[in-house]
């Protein structure tokens, strides 16, 4: 048995800059209008500074340059990407059971036979998705879990009321009134942080946007309005579903819903 003393490794006071970011960036009650209003108020009122900003591309002058050819192919893929447009309202027509559940089974859930239809750096799925569903068919109001693996979507055991929630919620609250669901996505870094550490809040974020996009092209595709939203109360977001906020917190949502048709006719 060795006599020499137990070596005790200095513990390193490390801080973490995706944390501190991402506590950074939430919204509250007290800084939602004030943390955007002053440059929106700007842009809109100063066509200067909005052109200050230049072309939204990068630009090489003097390098060799190609067009793409037009668009030859008329698959359903490119007629839902030039119909999906940001829903601002949306009708208070139900939504089908049906049509629910393949958004959800087509986009986020995991088979054997096929896997998932979005990418999942490590084939960690360490994104949970909750629904405040309002107006589908077959399911009572209330907020809602999604199991991946078994294809079920779990009622919480919450009072709060779906609708209400989001209005408190949502920084536009107007996507909460007609709105037939609306999806939350949720990070757990834990499941991620053990294999990619500081990188886990990257492949967080994208994984996030994997999912919604797909779940907004299957929307389209069975003709239900959607938008994504990412100005809300992420406080109220992580207390309703018991998240501390940093090693599990929402990240994004998106609302759906019945088209309403007579949007683009309103001033």
């Amino acid at each position: 048995m060795s006599t020499l003393p137990e070596k005790v490794l200095p513990w390193a006071k490390l801080d973490d800059p995706a944390e501190n970011y991402h506590l950074a960036s939430k919204l509250s009650r007290w800084v939602s209008a004030s943390s955007s209003a002053m440059y929106a108020h700007e842009l809109v009122n100063d066509p200067e500074a909005l052109a200050s900003f230049g072309v939204p591309s990068a630009s090489y002058p003097g390098t060799e340059r190609y067009e793409l050819k037009s668009s030859s192919w008329g698959s359903r893929v490119s007629e839902v990407l030039r119909a999906r447009h940001s829903a601002q309202s949306f009708s208070a027509a139900l939504v089908s059971t049906q049509i629910f559940s393949t958004i959800l089974r087509e986009s986020a859930c995991v088979t054997e036979s096929y896997g998932r239809g979005t990418p999942s750096a490590g084939g960690l799925y360490p994104i949970d998705i909750y629904l405040c569903v309002n107006s589908v068919q077959g399911l009572p109001p209330g907020i809602y879990s999604l199991d991946p693996f078994a294809a079920v979507v779990n009622r919480l055991p919450l009072r709060e009321d779906p609708r209400a929630f989001l209005q408190e919620t949502l920084v536009f609250q107007n996507l909460a009134e007609n709105s037939a669901f609306h999806v939350f996505f949720v990070a757990s870094m834990a499941r991620l942080r053990i294999k990619y550490g500081q990188r886990s809040y990257r492949f967080a974020l994208i994984e996030t946007g994997h999912l919604a996009q797909a779940m907004i092209m299957c929307a389209q595709e069975y003709g239900l309005a959607s938008c994504p939203v990412g100005g809300f109360i992420d406080q109220n977001v992580d207390d309703l579903l018991c998240l501390d906020g940093v090693e599990q917190s929402v990240l994004y949502s998106v609302a759906f819903g019945q088209p309403d048709y007579l949007e683009g006719r309103r001033a």
